[in-house]
């Protein structure tokens, strides 16, 4: 775990979900591959070649000295509209096929929820971030969810970080996203003015109390 900066008065946690919130590698390479065999039935092409494609997209803006960027930006570079983007993710994300519930991670969360108001932030549709919360059984602990639906645009676009601050009514500066990926869900939050903790992976998370809740820290 990473701290990359800390309010002096931290009103609200941001989460990430992927990566953060639980930890599950067949999910995440599912959650591609079902988008990739979306675009490739779009494209009228096989899924491997649709495969090959975005590798080639990302090869490309690595050579170009680009910062890696989201998935469903890369489909717009294939001409699928950011609407057509959130319908395939809802229809092919079944969180309930692939979480269940995590009774560590809703004890930490709980003892956060105390202290902090606690948001969820996905570059997944709203919907399928709300689903996943139920399915981890910790719903009941976030105040807001902000999807991919509610700005079309994905980490690590500001705009997300912006619209999350503000479906809690507060500024960024009193806001610390919490995120796995340093690139998608730190740099960004810093650039609007958020502290920052990068974990790597729910059992981080677990941690957090510990770190957060103490006489030096306010909330």
């Amino acid at each position: 775990m990473i701290v990359s900066r800390l309010p002096r008065e931290i009103q609200a946690l941001v989460f990430d979900m992927d990566g953060t919130l639980y930890t599950h590698r067949d999910y995440f390479r599912y959650q591609e591959s079902s988008q990739v065999a979306r675009l490739a039935r779009r494209l009228d092409i096989s899924a491997a070649a649709a495969a090959d494609m975005l590798e080639e997209v990302r090869e490309a803006r690595r050579q170009a000295g680009l910062p890696k960027t989201s998935m469903a930006r890369l489909f717009l570079g294939f001409g699928i509209d950011m609407a057509t983007i959130v319908r395939w993710r809802e229809e092919e994300i079944r969180p309930a096929e692939w979480l269940d519930a995590d009774p560590r991670l809703d004890a930490s969360l709980a003892m956060l929820a105390r202290h902090y108001r606690l948001a969820l932030l996905t570059n997944n549709p709203k919907k399928v971030g709300i689903d996943s919360l139920e399915a981890l059984g910790i719903h009941s602990r976030f105040e807001a969810v902000v999807g991919l639906d509610d700005t079309f645009e994905s980490k690590p676009s500001r705009a997300p970080f912006l619209k999350v601050c503000g479906a809690l009514g507060l500024s960024p500066s009193s806001c610390v996203s919490v995120g796995d990926r340093e690139d998608v869900d730190i740099e960004p939050a810093l650039a609007v003015g958020m502290g920052a903790i990068l974990v790597n992976g729910v059992e981080d998370v677990y941690r957090l109390p510990g770190l957060l809740i103490s006489p030096g820290i306010s909330g």
